[in-house]
This record gives structure tokens, sequence and C-alpha cells, in this order.
């Protein structure tokens, strides 16, 4: 870990028993400086017999390869991938970078990702946070040296002290140091903002199982008359029973369901009485052994954003569905 004193760049993920998960955060201000330091971060991992993912925003993607792909031939080991494809929902992100992770259990990962891109909507930069401190706890002993990418030129103040808050280790001048004002709890709190009822939804109430059907019916004509596409009404059929679902399972409530248009999205909500535990369910793929968050996984994957507020008093989560 890095003390106040700042290190090199080529210190990150080569300690001697290269057990732990290095999670840091660079703050860039050009484009040269953008390509310069992701080049030597991640010429240095390959040249260190790592894997590493790079997933970034379409354009940026496009000159990095340019640039690693000088030879013609793409590196061993490399993966590219552009981040609006792969995590619109940035509670998909981890399941992403753990499965990368796996993938190459035998050695230690680099994972350069830019989540939080410019233009991106308030409720999607809380869920990028949120993100960014529940990802140091998740991935603790993983083998992985991650870098977080944000452009201190276009982002609002607030996205840059939230990832301050959510990153230990911050880069200076091609040095690492520790974040003074690294407080992940903190930021989860921040990021868990009530999610009141809206007005003009049209809602159902779900009780039992047997009411899981009627309400997908109900879903359906609330989507043919929005817009939803026919894949999109598939997706929301979905996430409205898991959603639903994961209440019967673990509230002694009622689930209410509620749908509305929020612009260019169809917003599905679930309303209980619960409280939602585990601030990881459904964002690692729990695989068979986990049924108890596969709802919720599902959730996370189809969407193209997911909030979430969590009280002693009840839970509500919204999905967000891309109307075309």
């Amino acid at each position: 870990m890095a003390t106040g004193r700042e290190r090199a760049v080529t210190a990150p993920g080569t300690e001697p028993d290269g057990q732990r998960f290095v999670h840091s955060a660079l703050f860039y201000r050009s484009q040269r400086e953008y390509l310069d330091f992701v080049e030597r971060f991640v010429a240095h991992g390959l040249a260190m017999d790592e894997a590493v993912l790079i997933a970034v925003p379409g354009d940026e993607l496009a000159l990095l390869r340019d640039a690693l792909h000088s030879g013609g031939r793409p590196p061993p080991h490399l993966r590219l991938a552009d981040i609006t494809d792969v995590a619109p929902n940035p509670g998909r992100f981890m399941a992403v970078e753990g499965s990368f992770a796996a993938e190459h259990a035998d050695r230690r990962v680099r994972i350069v990702s830019q989540l939080a891109w410019p233009g991106r909507t308030d409720g999607e930069y809380l869920a990028c946070a949120e993100h960014e401190a529940l990802v140091n706890e998740a991935f603790e002993g993983y083998r992985a040296t991650g870098v977080c990418l944000y452009d201190a030129s276009r982002l609002d103040d607030d996205v840059l002290t939230e990832a301050r808050a959510t990153h230990p280790l911050l880069w200076s001048g091609g040095a690492l140091r520790r974040s003074a004002e690294y407080a992940p709890d903190d930021a989860l709190r921040r990021c868990n903002r009530p999610l009141p009822t809206h007005p003009g939804a049209a809602t159902y109430m779900v009780r039992k199982s047997a009411d899981l059907r009627p309400a997908r019916s109900f879903a359906v004509r609330y989507a043919d008359g929005a817009g939803l596409s026919r894949d999109g009404i598939e997706d929301l059929q979905l996430v409205a029973t898991e959603l639903a679902t994961n209440s019967l399972m673990y509230t002694d409530g009622a689930c209410r369901l509620a749908f509305w248009r929020d612009d260019h999205h169809l917003v599905c909500e679930a309303r209980d009485t619960g409280r939602l535990e585990d601030p990881l369910a459904g964002r690692l793929d729990p695989g068979s052994d986990g049924p108890a968050s596969r709802g919720l996984f599902l959730v996370n994957a189809i969407s193209d954003l997911v909030r979430t507020h969590t009280s002693a008093t009840g839970t509500t989560i919204r999905a967000y569905l891309r109307v075309d």
C-alpha cells in the first residue's frame, strides 16, 4: 500500500506476494496525458505477464487500439471492451471485472476502466460512486491492479470528490499516493438516497406468487403503450418478475410494482418493507450455488441503470430500460 511518500509508476501490482487488490484513480486533463499513462501502465502489466482488460468508451478505445496494436498484432492477454456497451449500468461492471479475473486465475490482472465518463446522468454518477466504494471490499484478496480514469477537465467537482472518497490510491505526477479523503462507507451513505414515489406511475400490488402472472401482463400492457420494443418488453417482464419474486422471498409484506416513462427510459420500480442487508447482492455472478442473489444479478445484467435505497423501514429498487 502506498505511503505518504509517492511511488514510481511501475510500483503497483508488483509486490513480492502479489496477492492484494490495488484500487487507484487517475485524474487526467489532456488526451496526451491519458494516452501516455495508459500505454505505460498496460505495457508494464504485459511485461510482467499479467492479463490486461481495458474498458473505456468507444472513441478512447479506438485511440488506445491504434497505440497498443502498432505492431499489427494485438499483444497476448490484452482485451479491449467498449464500456458503454458492457456496462451502461455501473452495477453490471463488477461482474465484468470478476469474470475477467476468474478467467485469468493463474496470473495477476490489470483493469483499466472509465466508468464515470463525461455525459452520464446524475443517477448514473451516483451508481458509479457506489460501485467504486463497494469494489474495495468485493475484490479484497483478488490478484488485481485497477486504475479508474476520470476526465478532470470535463467532470463536475462532486464526481471527482466521490472518486477521491472511493479510491484508496490516487495517481499524481506518475506516482501513487494515498487519498486523504478516502472514506468509502461515507460515500455509500451518500449514494443511498431516498427514492420518492412517482405521482404518475401505473402500479400493481404483488401479494403472493399467484399475482406474478397478472403482474407481468400488466407490465406488458403498459410497456406496449409506452413504445418499448418487443425485446424490451421481454426484458421488462423478467425484471418485474425478478424484483417482485425477490420481495416475496425476503419480506413478509407485499411488493408494490410501479411503471413510468422517464425521458428515454421506462422505469420499473419495486417497493417493499424489507431491508437489503447485502449491498453486493446482484453485482457478482452468484453461479449455481447462489440462487438468492441471481434474480438481482439478472436485473443488473438487463437494465441500463439500477438505483436502490434501503433503510429499516423498507427497500426501493428502480430498474431503467431504454426506450428506442
